[in-house]
């Protein structure tokens, strides 16, 4: 069985971050074991979340544990950082696993700012994510804000192979998400008046995931975009501000290139 490090916020009442990678990944049939950047009982947005920033030596001290397991990992997935340390962290543990399994995939979701208001991380932790665990990554899932951060304007940022860019407005009243990967390939869905957020955390862990299983990007982008827009429209008819992923067909076996 296939298993992906996860380097993420962990959330213990909000369907985000860590908790909705780990469940997308479960359900493609993926193993996940979980270092949490934050330890917080719901997401900022709600008000004061209660808990915060995941101390860097305890996390540094988690990971001692965890590897004292001798595990073996497919993948790494990165998602918040909550601290600088935690960045420098987790480039560590990539350039380790890297060493350890030649054919590992790295996944970076850059998650640092979005459209209008800009950055809402510290900005030498978006510096940080930017020079540092980008240029480790094969895989990158930024947002229309995040990618022109990271570019600097430019087309494709050094280093990933992968480019899934995520909330591209697409026609009128559509938006999706666009891959760059040696070719340019889009999906789209019709816009939703809200959405419950984590759509990014799922969608990113679906693309991942679906890649693993020995999809082409094509195919994968296609499942992962259409499964979380089906989510996210199954959650907002329950008129819940959460993601329910509780029952979700989160196969994508309905969707096909």
């Amino acid at each position: 069985m296939k298993r992906v490090l996860i380097i993420s916020s962990w959330v213990a009442a909000s369907q985000v971050g860590a908790r909705t990678s780990a469940f997308a990944l479960n359900a493609l049939g993926i193993e996940t074991v979980i270092l949490p950047t934050t330890q917080m009982g719901r997401h900022p947005g709600w008000g004061l979340p209660g808990g915060g920033v995941s101390d860097p030596a305890r996390l540094r001290d988690l990971w001692s544990g965890v590897g004292a397991q001798d595990l073996q990992y497919d993948a790494v997935l990165t998602g918040y950082m909550g601290h600088i340390d935690h960045i420098v962290l987790a480039g560590e543990i990539i350039t380790a696993q890297r060493k350890a399994n030649r054919d590992i995939c790295v996944l970076v979701d850059p998650i640092m700012g979005d459209h209008p208001d800009g950055l809402y991380v510290d900005e030498l932790i978006a510096h940080a994510i930017k020079t540092y665990l980008v240029p480790l990554a094969d895989i990158i899932t930024p947002n229309l804000w995040e990618l022109d951060y990271i570019t600097d304007h430019d087309a494709h940022p050094a280093g990933p192979g992968s480019v899934v860019v995520t909330s591209v407005p697409m026609g009128t009243d559509g938006i999706g998400a666009q891959l760059y990967a040696g070719e340019t390939y889009a999906v789209s869905h019709p816009i939703l008046d809200s959405v419950p957020r984590g759509s990014g955390d799922l969608l990113a862990a679906l693309y991942l995931g679906h890649i693993m299983n020995g999809l082409s990007p094509k195919t994968a982008l296609t499942k992962a975009v259409m499964t979380t827009f089906e989510t996210l429209e199954r959650s907002v008819g329950t008129q819940r501000d959460e993601l329910i992923l509780v029952g979700a067909d989160l196969s994508g076996l309905k969707y096909d290139v």
